[in-house]
């Protein structure tokens, strides 16, 4: 049993620069929520897709291995640049939990794509934080690239 289990083939996923062709799908809708005068995407969705498996549908993340965005001050908080940078470049925090990959820039996120995620974060499990605009992740966007 051991030599079997041996010969399987496994991906290398401690190579930080291979992304796995199964992570990242984006799946758009269209006709998603009006915020600022852009047609956006399904935030909820795309947060399904490309978030919950860490952070968790319920927003609470998993205790010593991803943070809670669920009262989180990155996510409620008023540093958007903060927010959008950890989105599209990753994060390494604190010893506590794990690395976060680039997940915005893995799945080629645009501006909408991230308003998107950043609002359903930013009003879900019981945050109520002010939405932001397309404009606003834009100008983020240009500047961290």
């Amino acid at each position: 049993m051991v030599a079997y289990l041996k010969s399987l083939k496994q991906a290398d996923f401690t190579d930080k620069s291979i992304v796995p062709a199964f992570l990242y799908k984006q799946q758009k809708k269209e006709g998603g929520n009006e915020q600022g005068g852009a047609n956006l995407p399904d935030g909820a969705e795309l947060f399904t897709t490309n978030c919950a498996s860490c952070h968790q549908a319920n927003g609470e993340g998993v205790p010593g291995a991803f943070p809670p965005l669920k009262g989180s001050p990155v996510v409620t908080g008023g540093d958007l640049e903060l927010y959008v940078t950890i989105i599209m470049k990753g994060y390494d925090p604190r010893p506590e939990f794990a690395t976060m990959p680039p997940v915005g820039m893995n799945a080629n996120f645009t501006p909408e794509d991230v308003t998107a995620i950043m609002n359903h974060e930013r009003t879900s499990w019981g945050n109520n934080a002010k939405k932001v605009t397309v404009e606003e992740v834009k100008v983020i966007m240009d500047k961290i690239k």
